[in-house]
């Protein structure tokens, strides 16, 4: 089923009740009196409304979200720094430090050293090649 926008509702709402209010107010279509179908097609206007109320909250709550994440972020770095500095009972060559999810120092690899490349000589051209 295709997505109908909320404006093309509302003004497909007033088309209709407007053009039955004015050509035929007690006629019956497809079951529905003039009343009923105004009754009935407020319906999908009050949904749009409460979805927009919707939206509203969810993007609040998103913002609480991401809030509430970078303070976590903060005390998560505060407590592993502490358990770092705290050389007489964990720090950073501790079990504790290794379960929190990082590599104690005497587990770190020396770097490689690696070495620069030289700048490739052009081979020598052949002077007897034509």
């Amino acid at each position: 089923m295709p997505k109908i926008s909320s404006n093309v509702v509302s003004r497909r709402r007033e088309l209709f009740l407007a053009s039955w209010q004015e050509h035929a107010p007690e006629a019956t279509f497809a079951g529905f009196s003039l009343e009923q179908f105004e009754v009935e097609s407020q319906k999908p206007l009050e949904v749009r409304r409460r979805m927009t109320q919707a939206r509203a909250i969810l993007a609040g709550v998103m913002l609480e979200r991401d809030k509430t994440d970078e303070a976590y972020t903060r005390m998560l770095v505060a407590i592993t720094n502490g358990v770092r500095a705290d050389h007489q009972n964990f720090g950073p060559d501790s079990p504790l430090y290794r379960s929190l999810g990082f590599v104690p120092r005497s587990e770190r690899k020396r770097p490689r050293l690696r070495k620069k490349e030289s700048p490739t000589a052009e081979p020598a051209e052949d002077a007897g090649a034509v």
